[in-house]
């Protein structure tokens, strides 16, 4: 099988839990590490590549497939993560966050490149199949927004959420090959193609707010205001600007990662506050839930409620008309099940690499029935 060297909507939103090969799945190997699980058993290794696409790694030279496993062998050009920058010995700002494992003071991190320079890229067959949660298609929840799309009418789709949901590590937010889209563009791209529409990009995550031009016709306004570092209590506060006044046809509410310290109660709270008021504004809209990957479960001051949430925004979701549940929490938990957390993560703490932000859009996806 021939393995693509640069970024495809097609193969990138390609779901897990179809068919037998994985593409660009991403592994960072730790020096003290030689064998990394991959989110399925592995038959047969198509391609190992650097993260940016460019080197391609021998095997036998420089990976071998045992067990299912990618291994690193002896001498190869394969990138690892040095101990000391995985655990590092002193406090360097921005490079790192208090660990809670025993005898490790603190935790690598980096935001930009600074793991992504790490990662390998992975692509194989497998045969062992998906067995784990499967985003149910909610369409019925949905219908408002899809009639729209359906009916080649002009549409709004509006991404109001935390660094996650701005696209924070993606290689094409860092501006390094392959320059795969953060998950919210995936997600309106694949649509687009779906129903045939235009993506028009009005507002891009961190640019400053201006309203929607009607244009017309089968175009999908796509409109992210998510901003780094936020929470619930702020999504609240702002839910009038950055939110309702751009009267979106489908809204995707994702905090919940920088909310670990709250209850599940404290966060639905917020969360169902966020959702009135802007239901008192765009009482038409359609409204997607997107749960949070979880933090990893070693970075102190992150990892917290944030597991419980989804429990919390299906039983909102399910007195509620026109709401529907992204489980991203879930499909994380699955994954997490076979991969360490730094192989699936753009900094180390809380933001997804390339294939795990993909998984979010393959979540948001099957949610909306593509």
């Amino acid at each position: 099988m021939e393995v693509s060297r640069e970024y495809s909507l097609s193969e990138y939103v390609r779901p897990l839990w179809e068919g037998d090969t994985v593409s660009h799945e991403t592994v960072l190997f730790r020096e003290d590490e030689h064998a990394a699980r991959l989110a399925f058993p592995a038959d047969e290794i198509y391609g190992v590549f650097s993260a940016d696409l460019k080197t391609e790694y021998e095997e036998g030279r420089d990976y071998a497939l045992e067990f299912g496993c990618l291994v690193r062998l002896p001498g190869s050009r394969m990138p690892f993560m040095p101990l000391d920058r995985f655990y590092p010995k002193e406090h360097r700002d921005g490079q790192d966050f208090g660990c809670t494992e025993p005898g490790h003071p603190y935790l690598g991190f980096g935001e930009g490149d600074a793991m992504i320079r790490y990662m390998v890229d992975v692509t194989y067959r497998h045969s062992t199949g998906w067995n784990g949660p499967i985003p149910e298609a909610r369409t019925d929840r949905l219908n408002r927004f899809l009639g729209k799309l359906s009916r080649g009418e002009e549409a709004t789709i509006l991404f109001y959420g935390d660094s996650i949901t701005t696209g924070a590590n993606s290689s094409g937010i860092v501006g390094v090959p392959p320059f795969a889209k953060p998950f919210p563009e995936m997600t309106a791209d694949a649509l687009a193609r779906k129903y045939g529409y235009e993506v028009s990009v009005d507002v891009r995550a961190y640019e400053e707010l201006k309203p929607v031009q009607p244009r017309g016709g089968k175009v999908l306004h796509y409109v992210n205001t998510a901003v780094g570092g936020m929470e619930s209590q702020w999504g609240l506060d702002n839910v009038g600007p950055r939110a309702s006044a751009y009267k979106p046809d489908l809204l995707v509410l994702a905090f919940g990662m920088n909310d670990g310290w709250r209850t599940r109660e404290q966060y639905m709270e917020l969360t169902r506050r966020i959702v009135d008021a802007f239901r008192a504004e765009v009482p038409e809209c359609d409204i997607i839930l997107l749960s949070s990957i979880l933090p990893h479960w070693r970075a102190a001051g992150f990892f917290g409620h944030q597991i419980e949430y989804e429990d919390g925004l299906k039983a909102f979701a399910a007195g509620e008309e026109h709401i529907a549940v992204a489980p991203m929490t879930s499909v994380h938990r699955h994954i997490l099940g076979r991969k360490q957390y730094y192989h699936a993560s753009g900094n180390n703490v809380n933001h997804p690499s390339d294939f795990m932000a993909r998984v979010y859009a393959m979540t948001l996806l099957a949610t909306l029935g593509v």
